[in-house]
C-alpha cells in the first residue's frame, strides 16, 4: 500500500518511530532489555517471521500504515528496519550510540563521527557499497555492518526517526536522492579539511 504524500506526512513514520523508540525507553531493567533482545532476534528476518514483535509494532501504528495483503508495506519495513538497528545499537553497556531525535544530521553525518586518518579508506569503501546498494534489503544489510563498525570506534549520535523516514523515501523510488544527501554529509567535513590543507600548502 502506498500512501499520498500528503497522507503520509500527516501520520509521519518520523512521529511513529519516535513513539515506539520513546515507548522503549521509559521501560527500565529486564522489562527493557527483553523488548530490545525480541527486536535484535529478527534482524535478517521479515516482519511477517518476527511474531515476538508484532505487539509493539502494531500497537502504535496507524491502520494506514498496515499490510492488508499479509506482505509488510513499506512503512512497516521502515519502521521495522529502523527498530532493528536500534536494539543493536543499544546493545552492550558501552553507551557508544545515542539515540537523538533532535540530531539534524541524516545517518550520513552520524557515521562520519566514525571516520579517522588512520582507516578513513576502509570505511569509505564500505560507506560507498551502502550508498550504491541496489535494493532495500542489501542497504539495510550494509547498513548494519558500517553502523557496527562506527559503533566500535567511540560516541555517535543517531536521529532513528529520521532514518526511518529516509528508509521509506528509498523504497519509494528517492534511492539517488536519500543517497546523495547521506554522501553530501558524510564527506562534507573531509572536503573541507581537504581545502584547508590545501590552502596551508599554498600559502608555504
Amino acid at each position: 500500500m502506498v500512501l499520498s504524500e500528503e497522507k503520509t506526512e500527516e501520520l509521519s513514520v518520523r512521529k511513529v518511530t519516535n513513539k515506539i523508540i520513546q515507548k522503549i525507553e521509559s521501560q527500565y531493567g529486564s522489562q527493557r532489555a527483553a523488548i530490545l533482545a525480541n527486536l535484535r532476534n529478527t534482524i535478517g528476518k521479515s516482519l511477517t517471521d518476527a511474531e515476538n514483535v508484532w505487539p509493539l509494532m502494531f500497537e502504535n501504528m496507524p491502520q494506514e500504515f498496515l499490510s492488508k495483503s499479509g506482505e509488510e508495506t513499506q512503512e512497516e519495513k521502515a519502521i521495522f528496519t529502523t527498530l532493528q538497528l536500534y536494539a543493536m545499537c543499544m546493545q552492550g553497556a558501552s553507551g557508544n550510540v545515542k539515540s537523538d531525535s533532535s540530531y539534524k544530521g541524516s545517518i550520513g553525518a552520524s557515521l562520519k563521527s566514525g571516520r579517522s586518518a588512520s582507516d578513513s579508506e576502509a570505511l569509505d569503501r564500505r560507506f560507498n557499497v551502502l550508498i550504491t546498494a541496489d535494493t532495500f534489503s542489501e542497504l539495510t544489510y550494509h547498513l548494519r555492518q558500517i553502523i557496527k563498525i562506527v559503533k566500535s570506534k567511540g560516541n555517535i549520535a543517531i536521529n532513528f526517526p529520521k532514518l526511518a523516514d529516509d528508509l521509506l523515501w528509498f523504497q519509494r523510488g528517492r534511492q539517488k536522492r536519500i543517497c546523495l544527501r547521506w554522501a553530501q554529509e558524510y564527506y562534507s567535513q573531509q572536503q573541507k579539511a581537504t581545502d584547508s590543507i590545501s590552502k596551508e600548502e599554498n600559502i608555504l
